[in-house]
């Protein structure tokens, strides 16, 4: 009985149900869409998954986006402007939080650290990274990085880490919110390594997190937060989806250089002070809401 309904991830079984209810009942329809590309796999599932999510896309009475690359590619569908909002992707700001000291914790007080956090999925690109940072480890003393999530290749990414000899990886599970700030904290910088070439990531909300807590960013192409909340050499890197070199290349510069890592994690901050932004998010979505009722009328 709702006059409005929103969801999201278009071709979601949820969003489907929604979409059916409000053409049912003649009520409306928002989708908050995180795709910004389409999947490049060429398998049946893979069709049919993007023809639904086309379908949904062209029948949604008002589309909210969560970032620039996700308007850009609601646009080449054809979506009429006046249907799509802008609703900037928010997140906690972590340096509100209370923290511990984790480095002492894990006994590596002088050390500098790489933080990943995330689920531990072979699309997320964990073992792209425990590649780089075996290089990293060969190359300079004290460094250490820090792995955060679980998932169903934590297992590999485990056994990948102990057939690399590696000193100093750890692995720390799901961590609780409240503990987050502490994680965030004890890092130099952040590396959000998506790497399948076949998925993307709709935006990857740890950077934001991480920008909080004014850390520099590394990320990958394939990461949708990248293209509105990394600029290039400015607060961080954007590198090629799956490459260890380019990888390797970026964590090299970032380690290497205090006065870069400072400049670059206070320019994090910076933008995530633009970008993070409740009230424009909010108004994002009342301005659908607002259209949709309209045309209602």
């Amino acid at each position: 009985n709702y006059p409005v309904i929103i969801t999201s991830i278009s071709n979601s079984p949820q969003t489907i149900v929604a979409l059916f209810a409000s053409k049912l009942r003649r009520s409306k329809c928002i989708l908050w869409i995180e795709e910004w590309a389409s999947s490049k796999t060429m398998s049946l599932l893979s069709f049919l998954s993007q023809l639904v999510s086309h379908i949904v896309i062209r029948s949604v009475d008002a589309i909210v986006t969560e970032g620039t690359p996700q308007y850009a590619y609601v646009r080449k569908l054809n979506i009429p402007k006046e249907k799509v909002f802008f609703a900037n992707h928010c997140s906690l700001d972590y340096s509100k939080y209370p923290t511990k000291n984790l480095k002492d914790e894990l006994n590596i007080k002088n050390f500098q650290v790489i933080l990943y956090v995330g689920r531990i999925l072979e699309r997320k690109g964990v073992h792209i990274l425990i590649k780089a940072f075996s290089r990293i480890e060969k190359e300079r003393k004290n460094v250490a990085l820090v792995i955060c999530g679980d998932g169903k290749f934590l297992p590999y990414c485990k056994q990948l880490a102990a057939k690399l000899k590696l000193k100093k990886v750890f692995f720390l599970g799901e961590v609780k919110e409240e503990e987050m700030a502490s994680v965030y904290k004890a890092a130099d910088v952040f590396v959000l390594p998506s790497c399948s070439g076949q998925e993307f990531e709709g935006w990857g909300l740890v950077v934001n997190e991480a920008m909080s807590m004014g850390l520099p960013i590394i990320t990958t192409n394939m990461v949708g937060a990248a293209y509105d909340l990394v600029k290039e050499s400015t607060n961080g890197y954007i590198v090629k989806n799956g490459d260890i070199n380019a990888l390797h290349r970026a964590l090299t510069k970032i380690l290497g250089n205090e006065e870069l890592r400072t400049i670059m994690g206070r320019n994090s901050r910076k933008i995530f002070e633009e970008f993070n932004d409740f009230d424009k998010m909010f108004e994002g979505f009342k301005q659908a809401i607002d259209y949709v009722i309209r045309r209602n009328a």
